[in-house]
């Protein structure tokens, strides 16, 4: 993939990936390392304010509410529906809500950014050419926007280090799966190197 042609004329999208409080503090779904990969992110998205956009992962209210397999999900992550967990604890983590406005946050009930109508049609109509991707989980709400963009058509791009996951093995072969199975639709860089060939777009 020819990185330049994308970033440096402007047509890509950053899309941060359910930095939210729920998976950085003490709940079942925390994920204990990713406070680690923030600083990555907070420095793409100081740099690239314009291109950035933000998911939320919203839980259902009660696990009735959920559909499928979904619902027995719920029951056994119960405390996690929203009616029982604490609403503060969905919000964007503080170093990110800042930059976050309502009309570049996109809330979810899947995996998938792309499940979200509003987020494709931020997408359709801001017609990107390539798709980066930061946040969590690197093996699952990633993974699943990752497919679904390259189902979509867009180049898309990984940073390796600004994703996170509750499971260090799981991660580590995700990124092998990222850099070794699609060679030609997703390239993994680091947040320098990214920084390096992408033109800061201000706040």
């Amino acid at each position: 993939m020819d990185l330049d042609s994308f970033l440096q004329h402007g047509r890509w999208l950053h899309v941060c990936v359910d930095m939210q409080r729920m998976f950085r503090e003490k709940t079942p779904w925390q994920a204990a390392w990713m406070p680690s990969i923030l600083p990555n992110i907070v420095d793409i998205v100081t740099r690239h304010a314009e291109n950035t956009v933000f998911t939320r992962f919203i839980p259902p209210q009660r696990a009735d509410d959920a559909c499928g397999a979904w619902r027995e999900y719920y029951e056994h992550w119960h405390q996690m529906t929203r009616a029982e967990i604490d609403p503060d604890l969905l919000e964007l983590v503080p170093e990110l809500k800042v930059f976050s406005f309502p009309d570049k946050v996109f809330d979810k009930n899947n995996y998938s950014a792309w499940r979200a109508t509003k987020f494709r049609d931020y997408v359709r109509n801001h017609d990107p050419a390539a798709i980066v991707l930061t946040g969590g989980e690197t093996d699952i709400c990633v993974l699943f926007t990752a497919l679904e963009a390259i189902d979509r058509g867009y180049r898309t791009i990984i940073i390796s280090d600004a994703v996170y996951s509750s499971v260090d093995e799981t991660h580590d072969s995700t990124i092998n799966f990222y850099t070794k199975r699609f060679t030609n639709q997703i390239l993994t860089i680091s947040t320098k190197e990214f920084n390096r060939q992408a033109p800061t777009s201000g706040r």
